[in-house]
């Protein structure tokens, strides 16, 4: 018996080895041609009654200028108007005035958001197909007293699905009818600029 054991013993380890490379290499084919591109969200088209408002479009800041503090500093701005803020970040992009891009740069939402802004301001559109809108900022911008929250449209919008989890909300001491203002003196270059 201790014969047999010893002469399938060989056999039967290399076989189970076997087995165990070719499940990791099917294993590893499988992941290697699997499609990890993520689904873009695409825009759902809704019907806002006549008028765009603030609550419905959803904005990316990015900082494209030198001064620290730009990005978050109006992100709470939008936030408070009512502005739905999908995140701030630092852009690769520097500009020499507030640039707004959107799927169109004649798209309700595109506008809505500029109106925000103290001339001069570029739109662009990139054909996005989730029409969310991105604000690029430069060194020195303004933004105006009393934002406007809603822009006549006619016929249905499309715009990105707002989730709870994909946004922020401003906090409960921050409301539309105070007046917030973004401050636009330079300060001294930050590494961390947001």
């Amino acid at each position: 018996m201790r014969k047999v054991i010893r002469v399938l013993k060989t056999p039967v380890t290399l076989l189970l080895l076997l087995a165990i490379l070719g499940y990791g290499a099917y294993w590893g084919y499988h992941q290697v041609t699997l499609d990890t591109a993520s689904p873009e969200t695409v825009c759902v088209v809704q019907d806002v009654g006549g008028e765009l408002t603030s609550d419905k479009v959803s904005v990316r800041v990015l900082n494209g200028g030198e001064q620290g503090g730009a990005a978050k500093t109006t992100r709470f701005t939008l936030l408070s108007w009512g502005y739905h803020i999908v995140s701030y970040n630092n852009s690769d992009r520097e500009v020499d005035q507030v640039t707004i891009i959107g799927n169109s740069a004649d798209d309700p939402e595109v506008k809505l958001v500029a109106q925000a802004f103290k001339a001069p301001v570029a739109t662009e559109g990139d054909g996005r197909v989730d029409h969310i809108v991105d604000v690029i900022l430069p060194t020195r911008f303004g933004m105006v007293d009393k934002i406007p929250t809603s822009i006549p449209v006619v016929g249905p919008v499309c715009l990105p699905p707002i989730t709870a989890s994909a946004t922020e909300s401003a906090s409960p001491s921050a409301s539309a009818s105070e007046t917030p203002t973004a401050s636009t003196t330079p300060t001294a270059k930050s590494t961390k600029k947001k």
